[in-house]
């Protein structure tokens, strides 16, 4: 696992450092198909790589702190990259590739010293989905259609269909991020307290209310504190998905069902993005809020029958 995290970071770096040239439209489609892939890698193996390797009392706490950092960098990004942008565009890109090498370096002398071997499988065994996990499964594929609104067409349904200016908008998607610095942290603190299912289904339901927000209070006031349970909702789901993983299945299965479930989120996101891209213009900004809602609704049902820790 450490290997691959390092080719992945590696790649990444690779990918910012070619969009910085001038490159025909097919190869920068490449590369960051690219990034995409490696960055997909590096999500599936955050947990399993940190996870197991902690005690269980404070799993969901460090849970918390490790997804925090998607929250973090996207604020970060948002008050740094533009002032860049402003002096150059490949600058933007340059400075990308800086910290993602810095992090690769980082990973070649660190991974392998953190995070001692696990064990290994006996070769005939294979990996058999818990029903417990399905239903995990579910809820998190239901996860990659519901956050879609507040991220793919966030900004498109601000600007056309309630004609806010893109100053508006732009300072509207950094409560977003706050929410992601913070979500996967407090998420943590809450499953410590409540429990992890308890937990899971309180952020899967303020999910959902952050979505009927949407379309029932258009005031920018109630619109940012929507898109803000947003953001602190979707670290908070991630981290709480992979830690009830693996509570589930364990350490040795814990990177499998880790891949998978990333693989089904990552796969209905692309699905139901290019499905919505198409539908939106007939069904209406307030339909689309309401059919993802009730998909968060189902995906916090969805885990009542799992059995929580003593």
């Amino acid at each position: 696992m450490e290997n691959i995290a390092k080719l992945s970071l590696l790649l990444i770096a690779i990918s910012f450092l070619a969009c910085a040239l001038d490159l025909p439209f097919i190869l920068a489609w490449f590369f960051r198909f690219l990034a995409g892939v490696a960055s997909a890698s590096l999500m599936i193996l955050a947990a399993p790589l940190s996870l197991p390797y902690v005690k269980e009392r404070i799993r969901t706490s460090v849970s918390g702190f490790v997804f925090s950092g998607i929250g973090f960098g996207a604020v970060l990004s948002g008050f740094i990259l533009p002032l860049i942008a402003e002096k150059s565009l490949t600058l933007v890109w340059i400075f990308l590739f800086t910290i993602s090498f810095v992090c690769f370096v980082f990973a070649l002398f660190t991974l392998q010293s953190l995070n001692p071997p696990t064990k290994k499988l006996p070769k005939h065994e294979c990996f058999k989905m818990p029903f417990f996990l399905w239903l995990v499964f579910i809820s998190y594929i239901l996860n990659a259609i519901g956050y879609l609104p507040h991220t793919l067409f966030w900004t498109d349904y601000l600007v056309r269909s309630l004609d806010f200016s893109s100053i508006v908008v732009a300072h509207s998607w950094v409560f977003f991020g706050i929410g992601s610095a913070i979500g996967s942290l407090g998420s943590g603190i809450l499953a410590h307290r409540i429990g992890l299912k308890n937990a899971h289904i309180i952020i899967l339901m303020l999910k959902a209310f952050s979505c009927f927000m949407a379309v029932f209070l258009l005031d920018i006031f109630w619109l940012n504190i929507s898109v803000f349970i947003m953001g602190f909702t979707t670290t908070g789901n991630v981290a709480l998905t992979n830690s009830l993983a693996l509570y589930i299945v364990g350490k040795e299965h814990f990177s499998t069902s880790s891949s998978m479930l990333t693989f089904g989120f990552g796969m209905f996101q692309g699905i139901f993005s290019l499905l919505f891209a198409y539908i939106v213009p007939t069904l209406g900004y307030f339909w689309l809020f309401v059919l993802c809602g009730s998909c968060l609704i189902i995906s916090a049902l969805v885990l009542v029958p799992i059995r929580d820790k003593d």
